[in-house]
């Protein structure tokens, strides 16, 4: 019976998926079609609104390619695997275009479902696989970056900072990038200021529940956080409430955000997640993709960066800070200090996929 209930499901969403699809039917000279398969909500989160923004804008310029559909499967990860599948079932697609660590593995299990179906995922990485391409991005570097300029604000003469070498971070849940390469590495850059520098952390243990954000950010701030990271989707405005009204401050993760609090949000530490796309979907259209070849992307590329001339950036910290923080960041910038995603990690993400 549950077996029969399974497949009764799977044909109406199926169903579903075609009766608000536009079907193209694919001919010698007919466009690539395209959709785009977003693991949560668009608005707040930059990996997913980046890619979106990139194929929506590549597909309004070039007509080698057809944006065919973006669907948002929202926060529940246990509907994911069949809403993929359903979504690449329907047979609208040549190319399903998503993002997250976790769509890779989801993305093989499809692929041996689904024939003819390829699929490109950002923040993933997967080895050998002739209809996946993955993108990894060097959150080991980033987050260093993050890490060096929270402990260099910790540690000076900015107002309200705090002696006890805190730095806090409020994340979403765990998972392979935030446990062995974002926690890891802010904390290791705060410690190339000082070795007595912590990192406190929080699991908000979803990626929308701001007030419960804001409450786990107050605790930390009593416990002397001065400078908070924030990478918990729509619950990021709970520590920047809590850091406005507290007069601390906030680094932003991934995208620009420094209007969302000027004073409050002082820097803004970007991966061009947009740039990495269209570079992907022009290799696509040209053909020179390299299926089951995953890359890894980061500041020497150009795709990790500070916006170090933004005046924005420049009024809000001290020029000692940024004399300091922009002297590390070029050494990375140009490798002179190189900080590469440790092999065993790009193993551990692949793993789950084979």
């Amino acid at each position: 019976m549950k077996r029969t209930m399974k497949i009764m499901t799977a044909a109406f969403l199926v169903l579903c998926f075609v009766a608000t699809t536009v079907v193209f039917v694919a001919g010698q000279d007919a466009p690539i079609r395209i959709g785009i398969f977003v693991p949560g909500r668009l608005g707040d989160s930059p990996p997913y609104d980046g890619m979106t923004d990139a194929v929506e804008k590549f597909a309004l310029r070039n007509d080698t390619v057809e944006l065919v559909r973006i669907f948002e499967a929202g926060f529940d990860q246990a509907l994911w695997p069949e809403m993929l599948y359903t979504f690449a079932a329907s047979g609208n697609y040549d190319v399903i275009y998503t993002s997250n660590e976790a769509l890779g593995p989801l993305c093989v299990e499809v692929i041996k479902q689904v024939p003819d179906v390829k699929f490109i995922v950002n923040d993933s990485y997967v080895v050998g696989n002739d209809r996946l391409f993955t993108t990894f991005f060097n959150k080991w570097q980033q987050s260093y970056l993050f890490g060096y300029l929270m402990g260099l604000i910790s540690v000076s003469d900015m107002e309200n900072v705090t002696i006890d070498r805190k730095i806090g971070l409020v994340y979403g849940q765990h998972y392979v990038m935030m446990d062995d390469l974002i926690i890891p590495g802010i904390e290791a850059g705060a410690q190339a200021v000082d070795p007595a520098f912590s990192l406190v952390t929080a699991m908000l243990g979803n990626w929308y529940d701001a007030a419960k954000a804001e409450q786990l950010a107050n605790s930390m701030a009593d416990q002397g956080v001065d400078v908070f990271g924030a990478i918990a989707g729509s619950g990021n405005a709970g520590v920047l409430s809590s850091a406005v009204n507290k007069g601390l401050y906030v680094l932003w993760y991934d995208s620009d955000g420094f209007d969302k609090a000027p004073g409050t949000v002082v820097c803004s530490f970007i991966t061009d997640s947009e740039a990495a796309t269209t570079r992907n979907l022009e290799n696509l259209v040209a053909g020179t993709l390299a299926w089951g070849e995953p890359e890894v992307l980061g500041a020497e590329e150009g795709y990790i960066y500070v916006p170090i001339r933004d005046a924005r950036y420049v009024s809000s910290l001290p020029e000692d800070i940024r004399i300091q923080f922009e002297e590390r960041y070029h050494e990375i910038v140009s490798g002179e200090l190189e900080i590469v995603v440790p092999q065993e990690v790009l193993d551990k993400i692949n793993a789950a996929a084979q």
